[in-house]
């Protein structure tokens, strides 16, 4: 009896790696009736080491926009990896919140580094997730973590010219029909930076004089305070140098 008790032990743990685990094309149907509908939005995050620090930000199919507030603003534009204009003399960092929810999410991923075709499911902390890229007990190598039913980013880790980057998106609220996450942790070169992120709005943050350069304020800015400067040496986009 306790052989066969161990014996249905086993096979339900396994059960969860073992399930079926969608293809390339049925995860990209699931994630565009989740979150295709969503073309924008507008976000504020915070840092809890670095208070009277805040970003806001603006993102549409790519397209971003980024002003950080500490007493004076700093303002930047972009697309994806690319800063298009900025008010500082300096390089100015990018946003952990840009490779949350990109277009075209499963190819993205897999310009990333990410093998989408291998996955098995497990738990991310006490989630049920899907696991894409490396398997379970490597914690090392280019992976894309999913809540296993409504397919929302746990986790994303990539490969970059400063090393090994990984992003954490947690603490997930139904925001605008919408599950979005309201802390993002960003681990790089030993290097960790924690978020919260205050949603404004999804959808409805599309408009073109948002992300067009000549509509930055065109006096030079000075750099903010930390952890604008951290942030800028430790993250990387994806495939960005």
């Amino acid at each position: 009896m306790k052989t066969l008790f161990a014996l249905l032990l086993v096979c339900l743990t396994a059960l969860p790696s073992l399930a079926f685990v969608p293809d390339g094309e049925e995860l990209a149907a699931r994630l565009r009736k989740n979150y295709g509908p969503m073309h924008s939005w507008q976000a504020k995050m915070t840092f809890p080491d670095y208070p009277g620090v805040s970003v806001d930000l603006w993102f549409a199919r790519g397209r971003w926009r980024q002003e950080w507030r500490a007493g004076d603003k700093a303002s930047a534009v972009g697309s994806l990896g690319n800063v298009a204009g900025a008010c500082t003399s300096g390089d100015f960092p990018l946003s952990p919140l840009f490779i949350w929810m990109v277009p075209n999410p499963v190819q993205t991923w897999q310009s990333w580094g990410v093998d989408v075709t291998s996955g098995s499911y497990g738990f991310c902390g006490d989630a049920p997730c899907l696991m894409l890229g490396s398997s379970p007990a490597d914690g090392t190598g280019p992976s894309v973590q999913l809540n296993n039913e409504d397919l929302a980013p746990l986790l994303i880790r990539y490969p970059s010219n400063a090393g090994m980057i990984s992003v954490a998106f947690s603490d997930y609220r139904t925001f605008a029909g919408y599950r979005v996450p309201r802390k993002v942790t960003v681990r790089a070169g030993g290097v960790e930076i924690a978020a919260d992120v205050d949603w404004v709005r999804l959808n409805g943050a599309d408009s073109e004089e948002l992300y067009a350069g000549d509509a930055l304020d065109s006096a030079p800015c000075a750099e903010p305070p930390q952890p604008f400067g951290i942030l800028r040496e430790s993250f990387r986009y994806p495939g960005a140098e």
